[in-house]
């Protein structure tokens, strides 16, 4: 071989070692971004998890509470409802038993013959005489007015839930109902 040769020889060697060697790192710089993009994708992912987490425990917080708004509504108006039977029933039976009685405004004695005018000073109701309705008409009016009241309670009930359930403070007003 020739000096020509050995130097061009060497030239190659050393261009295919240098070329080896930017080669190598190149790769490990290429491996030090891709490690890097790896990371922040786990990064991200991870912080995605934790944002999902945070929600799903909020959304699960919200319902626990909701869950318990509505059962101290259903609660306190099936109380009310249960309340509302006592009443009537007590009611009906007491007019049933004649130990109440209930009385209607008529007007004149034509209206109902054989019911004297009622005696008494003269007032805003001169003219008005009343009548004594049968026990058990006045039972059934009871029952009738209590099953208004239940009725009415039930309304109440339906509304609060709906307001609970879709957080409308504004909506529809509650129905009163006799105590």
């Amino acid at each position: 071989m020739t000096a020509l040769q050995v130097r061009l020889l060497a030239f190659v060697v050393a261009g295919a070692i240098a070329a080896a060697s930017g080669a190598l790192v190149n790769g490990w710089r290429w491996e030090a971004k891709l490690a890097a993009a790896n990371q922040m994708h786990a990064d991200a992912l991870a912080d995605i998890d934790r944002a999902t987490a945070r929600k799903l425990q909020a959304q699960h917080e919200q319902q626990v509470a909701l869950q318990r708004r509505l059962e101290l509504t259903e609660q306190q108006h099936y109380q009310e409802l249960a309340h509302a039977q006592e009443n009537t029933d007590r009611l009906r039976a007491d007019l049933a038993a004649d130990r109440q009685r209930l009385l209607v405004k008529v007007r004149g004695p034509a209206s109902c013959s054989g019911v004297p005018a009622a005696p008494g000073a003269a007032g805003v109701d001169d003219g008005t005489q009343y009548a004594e309705l049968h026990p058990a008409t006045a039972a059934d009016l009871a029952a009738l007015a209590g099953d208004a009241d239940r009725c009415a309670v039930r309304l109440n009930g339906l509304q609060a839930w709906v307001r609970e359930v879709h957080g409308n403070s504004h909506g529809p007003k509650a129905v009163s109902a006799k105590p």
